[in-house]
């Protein structure tokens, strides 16, 4: 305990400092000091819990210095000692909380007997202040514990919306699962489909895993991370770019930990019966993905998708050519069959590959317009020779990469076109790249990166770019209003619209349409 004598009698403050180290009940850190300044700098050096002061002192006086230092975030115990019986004084002191007046000439015995008082109250405030905070974080990690148990049900089964549920959300300020559009992320150790050993370096992962989530998204404010029954980590969120979110942490995990993450990715679910299903699906891209060595998260990331070894998605990277990418779909393809299927039979296998194999042809040939041959002989006879996954995914790839070599590679470009016309014709709405995807029957990641590729910009920078070329048009052949070419070029909010005219111009839109 901090303890701060200010005394200018030399003999005095010595009588009160062996009087202190005579204590034996309490353990105290003892400063001293014999004019004001001097205690200043102590005070606020190290905040003394206890501060016996004479009134008397040079420059200053005790009670000037207290008053001074005490507020309402160091509020230490105060006891003055003086040499004058004047009510005054005795007065201010209680005014600025002093818990004792001693009056010279005092005995040791009544000196230590005050500060002991006071030390011991002192004590038990300290006690009283800790007990109370245990209780409140007993309170919270209880709180936290039964919404947490609340959200794993959820996710297990599929649960209706009644008032006492909504209730409880509120209670946790989480019912923006209700009233907003959410993703649901799910992330471990890779390499543990179906949850990793319960260890205590496991346990230690587990933890880790959780700090970093947690300091990813602690900027968010609709954004909340709990465990499931797989002591798995589950990421609720409102973050419009979830995989940009899943790719920030995958890489701090990497980076700082050396832990390889398995991730899972819903996509948005609008209402809070859905969460069971999102769940479900998310887990079974994570397992996909817990399967699958991956040293480039981005490039993986489109893989973790069960809606990504689809056959219209797997034709659109073999127009494109994309080697790497056939490869690890094709591996993907075949962990799905025997995760997801649970097909062990090699007669099975072997049907669903040649079915499989039968679809991405025929999606290649529509999206093309060219007609494809029907899968030659010497790829059945390979595919009926197949022993093991491996050798299934060979086969596979390497058939289907001959074939990105044979259709032509001007079905790239015209798949962009195709995406660009429907910008400049829609770019007014509320355009979604999922929309132009679902237009083209293609998935939205493999849209993404072929529109990068081929235009040099990201969807939304070519989509930012055309609004406000439009707007510039009207703002300078055009009497519409400012708020009026905002809505007509898909910006509902003027204040964005403004911002984003200005860091695309260095100039405001009134300032563009008058030339300044």
């Amino acid at each position: 305990m901090r303890l701060l004598l200010i005394e200018d009698e030399p003999d005095s403050l010595m009588g009160m400092k062996k009087a202190i180290d005579s204590l034996y009940n309490v353990e105290v850190e003892l400063h001293t000091s014999n004019n004001a300044e001097d205690a200043r700098e102590v005070i606020f050096k190290h905040y003394p819990e206890l501060i016996i002061t004479d009134i008397m002192l040079p420059g200053i006086s005790g009670l000037d210095l207290i008053e001074e230092v005490v507020n309402k975030d160091y509020q230490p115990k105060v006891i003055i000692v003086s040499g004058f019986d004047d009510f005054e004084y005795a007065r201010r002191s209680i005014r600025f909380g002093a818990v004792d007046y001693l009056l010279k000439p005092y005995s040791t015995k009544e000196f230590t007997e005050k500060v002991n008082r006071t030390l011991s109250m002192i004590k038990e405030e300290k006690e009283l202040l800790q007990y109370t905070e245990q209780q409140k974080t007993f309170a919270e990690i209880g709180t936290r514990s039964m919404r947490d148990n609340y959200l794993v049900e959820f996710c297990l089964k599929r649960t209706p919306l009644e008032e006492h549920l909504y209730h409880r959300l509120c209670l946790w300020n989480i019912d923006w699962i209700v009233n907003k559009s959410f993703s649901l992320l799910i992330f471990d150790v890779n390499g543990y489909p179906d949850g990793k050993p319960f260890t205590e370096e496991n346990q230690l992962k587990t933890f880790v895993i959780g700090n970093i989530m947690q300091d990813v998204i602690q900027d968010h404010m609709h954004s909340l991370l709990f465990k499931d029954t797989k002591n798995r980590w589950v990421l609720l969120t409102t973050i419009e770019d979830a995989e940009e979110i899943a790719r920030s942490i995958h890489k701090k995990v990497k980076e700082y930990q050396k832990i390889e993450l398995a991730i899972g990715i819903s996509t948005k679910v609008s209402s809070f019966e859905e969460m069971h299903a999102a769940y479900s699906s998310t887990l079974k891209e994570f397992q996909i993905s817990s399967l699958t060595n991956r040293e480039d998260y981005v490039k993986s990331n489109h893989l973790m998708s069960t809606d990504l070894t689809t056959a219209n998605h797997l034709a659109s990277l073999v127009i494109n050519k994309d080697e790497e990418s056939i490869r690890q779909v094709v591996k993907v393809f075949f962990q799905q069959v025997i995760l997801l299927d649970g097909l062990e039979s090699r007669d099975d296998i072997t049907r669903k590959t040649l079915n499989y194999l039968s679809q991405i042809l025929a999606s290649i040939s529509e999206k093309t317009s060219k007609e494809l041959k029907d899968i030659p002989m010497s790829v059945w006879e390979k595919v009926d020779e197949c022993t093991t996954l491996e050798e299934y995914e060979e086969v596979l790839s390497e058939y289907l990469t001959s074939v990105g070599h044979e259709v032509s590679t001007h079905a790239t470009n015209s798949i962009i076109e195709r995406a660009i016309q429907i910008i400049h014709s829609n770019y007014m709405e509320n355009l979604s790249l999922q929309m132009i995807a679902d237009e083209l029957s293609l998935h939205p990641v493999w849209l993404s990166q072929l529109f990068k590729k081929e235009t040099g910009q990201t969807y939304m920078d070519f989509l930012t770019e055309t609004r406000i070329n439009k707007a510039k048009t009207l703002l300078r052949e055009t009497s519409m209003k400012v708020y009026e070419i905002a809505e007509s070029v898909g910006y509902q909010n003027l204040q964005h619209f403004g911002t984003i005219f200005k860091k695309r111009t260095s100039q405001t839109p009134k300032e563009y349409r008058y030339g300044k």
